[in-house]
């Protein structure tokens, strides 16, 4: 399914912004000439999949997989390292998409966003993608 600027706000709330989503997965596929595409794989919690937690257990969803693929990457970086890994998407992660950009950072920090954040040097925006659309889809982890 296509992400477009208007469902961005659901997409995220769905996924319950990924806070704590693992990142299982990434490939990037380059041909030579063209621009890449490169999907990333995550387990999220799914709120179209609710669940009755049990004794000591506060979770509401169900855990999915969640495909995530860019088209048409212009430029993307992923970071991990045993001093700092980024695996786990413990501030979530930010999406920005318009008709002829598709952002989506996963490591966006705390603070208030901007898509023009995530190319400049700073403390946050480590690993993202910035392309011309994006697609998901969800499968259940069973």
């Amino acid at each position: 399914m296509r992400i477009t600027s208007d469902h961005v706000p659901a997409f995220l709330d769905r996924f319950v912004n990924f806070y704590d989503s693992v990142i299982v997965g990434v490939s990037i596929l380059a041909e030579p000439g063209k621009l890449a595409t490169v999907s990333v794989d995550l387990q999220a919690m799914d709120k179209a999949s609710p669940r009755t937690p049990g004794p000591g257990d506060g979770r509401m969803s169900e855990w999915c997989h969640v495909q995530l693929t860019v088209h048409g990457v212009q430029e993307y970086r992923f970071l991990e390292s045993r001093r700092f890994p980024y695996r786990v998407l413990s501030d979530g992660m930010a999406v920005a998409a318009s008709a002829t950009e598709f952002v989506l950072d996963l490591d966006p920090g705390p603070d208030a966003w901007s898509p023009s954040q995530v190319s400049r040097e700073g403390n946050y925006s480590k690993q993202y993608v910035v392309g011309g659309r994006g697609d998901y889809e969800v499968t259940n982890i069973r």
